[in-house]
């Protein structure tokens, strides 16, 4: 039973355009092998490990969490939770809708519950780490990449 103080958070981000089928995409973001090769932006956040189904973070002062892949629809969605050990509850969906051929659109919701103290810290945090992944895609898939590739294959 959760806290009556905890609050829900929620965030929505811009859909986002990719041009490429769902199939790369969706390749790319329900393995978390890959997220070796993934730079991320914020100093103090490093990945520790991560293999098919989980990604274990560690944040500097805020310790270390694992990130699980919880459900998985081929082409269209993926699920992601964080560990019971997490202080705080946090599930993302990160979903793809195939339009045509070349034009892929992405959308990126997070769900979190957390005491007033966190949801207030961590809430412009999440809404720019939605946003930034969206982008992140869009640029990894967008045409004018040097070695843009329809075919990618993560």
């Amino acid at each position: 039973m959760k806290p009556m103080f905890n609050q829900e958070l929620k965030i929505v981000s811009r859909t986002g355009k990719l041009y490429t089928s769902s199939f790369p995409i969706y390749r790319m973001i329900s393995d978390f092998s890959f997220m070796q090769k993934v730079e991320i932006p914020d100093d103090r956040i490093k990945i520790v490990a991560s293999d098919y189904d989980t990604c274990t973070l560690e944040i500097q002062g805020g310790g270390k969490f694992i990130l699980r892949i919880i459900e998985r629809e081929p082409n269209s969605m993926v699920k992601i939770a964080v560990d019971a050990n997490s202080p705080f509850e946090f599930t993302m969906w990160i979903q793809l809708k195939e339009l045509q051929a070349y034009d892929t659109r992405l959308r990126i919701t997070l769900h979190a519950t957390l005491n007033p103290f966190l949801k207030l810290v961590l809430q412009k945090h999440f809404e720019n780490f939605v946003e930034t992944m969206v982008d992140r895609l869009e640029k990894f898939f967008s045409p004018d990449r040097p070695y843009y590739n329809t075919n990618y294959e993560a």
